[in-house]
């Protein structure tokens, strides 16, 4: 198999990307090296660090969605998602689809989260690189800003209706669930609003938290010594998203 390999080296983190029958412009390695700054400091703050500023983030990009196939196919027994970080390699492999960014920036968020927690709950894993998936930039200033995923949020906004016991059942899932494709939409939604919560309700919240779940709590304990009782986090939760949270965005 003939493969076209070109490397650069970039200096947000230090992105060692290798792109495969495939090239990456001058403006999209300079918006990857802002986003990937902007993610640094994003980790760097919730876990009270700067160890962030020199992550190592190694990345494969392929422009053939075959060749990427036959790796993903390798990795995960699976061909259905266009990117995945591996920890076994510490390595990004993506295929170059029209949203290649965007997966670039989620996956991203995986490989620095491992620089700070070295095994997340699945929720937290996949709620922050939701999140940063969306990013984008304003014309113009470049100034980076979250965009509210409304519709994650109303999806959640209308389970929690239903059913109050929502995020206390959320959190029983396994994680072979997230593989599962008639849960995933629903798994992601929620991971997305918990995170999306924190950001917005107080980020001194989420670095204790964090701690605690990287001491070994749970994150229903990490919770509870958090705000008191896990009863009172589901309240605040609960209305902060039954009284219309998403409707601006929000900046680092």
């Amino acid at each position: 198999m003939a493969m076209i390999m070109l490397c650069h080296t970039s200096i947000a983190q230090i992105f060692h990307i290798n792109s495969i029958n495939c090239r990456l412009s001058d403006d999209n390695i300079a918006q990857l090296n802002r986003i990937a700054k902007f993610e640094a400091d994003f980790y760097n703050d919730i876990f009270g660090t700067q160890k962030n500023d020199s992550v190592i983030v190694d990345i494969n990009i392929y422009g053939k969605q075959k060749e990427y196939n036959v790796v993903q196919k390798d990795a995960m027994n699976t061909t259905f998602i266009d990117g995945f970080y591996s920890p076994r390699d510490d390595r990004i492999y993506l295929y170059k689809s029209d949203m290649y960014m965007n997966t670039l920036f989620h996956e991203t968020s995986h490989k620095i989260l491992r620089n700070n927690f070295t095994n997340p709950p699945q929720w937290l894993n996949e709620g922050i690189a939701t999140l940063l998936e969306y990013l984008q930039e304003t014309p113009g200033s470049k100034k980076i800003v979250y965009i509210p995923q409304r519709i994650y949020i109303r999806q959640v906004r209308d389970s929690i209706k239903a059913n109050r016991k929502y995020l206390e059942n959320y959190f029983k899932y396994k994680t072979t669930d997230w593989y599962d494709q008639t849960k995933r939409p629903m798994l992601y939604a929620t991971a997305y609003c918990i995170v999306y919560f924190f950001i917005n309700i107080d980020r001194d919240y989420l670095e204790p938290t964090l701690n605690l779940m990287k001491q070994g709590y749970s994150t229903p304990m990490a919770i509870q010594k958090i705000f008191g009782s896990f009863d009172k986090f589901n309240q605040r939760f609960y209305d902060f998203y039954t009284a219309g949270a998403g409707s601006v965005s929000s900046t680092n």
